[in-house]
């Protein structure tokens, strides 16, 4: 494919991993901890992002004299949620050839890194022994949950770290969240099939796109 990179970064589930999760519990754990802590969560407004901001807890909170205890709230929510990821990590599997495109990458001379929205926590357990292979892994718990993927912050935080620029930045992935961080980021982007886009899903956000079947096909898109 055009362009010079330095760098490939990959989504984990789905795309380099094969996981478990239970994400209708996962996508339920601010509400629980809000309600827990007498937030009337269906009553705020969290407008229609791809993924529910948690902005509007804390801006409640505040509004209500309750401002200070918005950090352990937020921990809170973060450390369930990291519980929620971790449920099933055991049966965390990298895909049929991934760890291959993984040595086949380094020997290009190419930095490789994961940029996730799970937890470092849970990619730390879900890749074991790969852990230490990537240059980088960054989770949502990198900065701010909300900048992290969808939010192109999260793209550009990741190519920072990777001490790479945006344009020679490669990101792969199976949803349209991670096609949406890396294109409004301004870094070149790969789908595959073995998550939750289809290729019509893929086509429907960018005609132009490259999509591949997995994982172990992206090294051979690139030039040594």
């Amino acid at each position: 494919m055009d362009g010079i990179f330095k760098a490939v970064g990959f989504d984990m589930d789905g795309t380099f991993l094969r996981t478990r999760v239970d994400y209708a519990k996962l996508n339920n754990v601010d509400r629980e901890v809000s309600l827990r802590h007498g937030i009337p969560f269906d009553e705020l407004e969290f407008g229609d992002e791809p993924k529910r901001p948690r902005a509007p807890i804390g801006a409640w909170l505040e509004a209500n004299g309750r401002g200070s205890e918005w950090p352990a709230i937020y921990r809170e929510i973060d450390d369930l949620a990291t519980e929620c990821e971790c449920e099933f990590v055991d049966e965390a599997l990298p895909f049929p050839g991934a760890v291959e495109c993984l040595a086949a990458l380094k020997a290009k001379g190419l930095k490789v890194g994961i940029l996730t929205r799970g937890s470092l926590e849970y990619a730390r357990r879900a890749l074991g022994p790969l852990f230490g292979e990537f240059d980088f892994v960054m989770g949502r718990d990198y900065s701010n949950y909300d900048e992290a993927k969808p939010s192109p912050i999260a793209m550009r935080q990741f190519a920072a770290e990777m001490g790479v620029g945006l344009s020679e930045l490669l990101y792969v992935g199976d949803n349209t969240t991670d096609w949406q961080s890396a294109a409004g980021a301004g870094a070149a982007f790969v789908g595959v099939l073995t998550g939750t886009a289809t290729r019509d899903d893929w086509m429907a956000a960018d005609p132009s796109m490259t999509v591949v079947d997995s994982v172990a096909d992206v090294a051979g898109l690139l030039r040594s």
